[in-house]
């Protein structure tokens, strides 16, 4: 039996997270497809490396151009296990848990197709995004339209964290996990809040 949804009014402090990424060939979640899924447990507002997963996935339409942004190739590909296998494997982590994305619009419609073509249902799990985060912060600090870059690369660097390599899964996953620790860090310090304050907390 899968372990409960967390409820919105846990301590977020105390809640259990899932950093995710995934690389795509393509934007269009009905054209294009997932090549890789990376993610990252968060417990106690900790990385847990130790639990970190990295999984190409096989497809028989190739990578075609997007190679030349993620560095994902066929020949990397053919020998990787299938999306269920990958899918599985990311809906057994998230049990229990709240996915954090980066742009969750995009990853989620990727999700979304990948479950209903593979099980025939929706996956319904809290998400928050730290792009969304980042922007609203944005906001509030300039009463309104600030202009900034909302990319991952540039949100880490408005709290100091390093660079990292882009368009890898895990490594995005864990870029991702860092940005939103600090995100939660800067608006509620050591002060107790619940996982409905965070601004861009959402049930898909």
């Amino acid at each position: 039996m899968g372990k409960e949804l967390p409820d919105l009014q846990d301590d977020l402090h105390r809640a259990n997270y899932l950093a995710v990424d995934l690389e795509m060939t393509g934007m269009n979640a009905q054209t294009d497809h997932i090549l890789s899924v990376g993610f990252v447990p968060v417990d106690n507002l900790r990385v847990v490396l130790t639990g970190a997963s990295h999984r190409l996935v096989s497809s028989d339409l190739g990578v075609g151009q997007s190679a030349v942004i993620h560095g994902i190739h066929d020949r990397d590909i053919d020998d990787a296990g299938g999306l269920r296998e990958a899918m599985d494997s990311l809906l057994d982590a998230l049990q229990g848990r709240v996915m954090v994305l980066h742009c969750a619009s995009l990853d989620m419609a990727f999700l979304q197709q990948a479950c209903q073509a593979l099980y025939g249902v929706p996956l319904l799990v809290p998400v928050v995004d730290t792009m969304a985060l980042e922007d609203q912060r944005l906001q509030r600090n300039s009463s309104g339209r600030h202009g900034q870059s909302l990319r991952l690369s540039e949100s880490r660097r408005r709290y100091n964290l390093p660079d990292y390599s882009a368009h890898n899964a895990l490594v995005d996953a864990v870029a991702t996990a860092e940005l939103f620790l600090a995100q939660v860090s800067h608006r509620f310090g050591k002060q107790p809040g619940r996982l409905a304050q965070l601004p861009a907390v959402m049930r898909w």
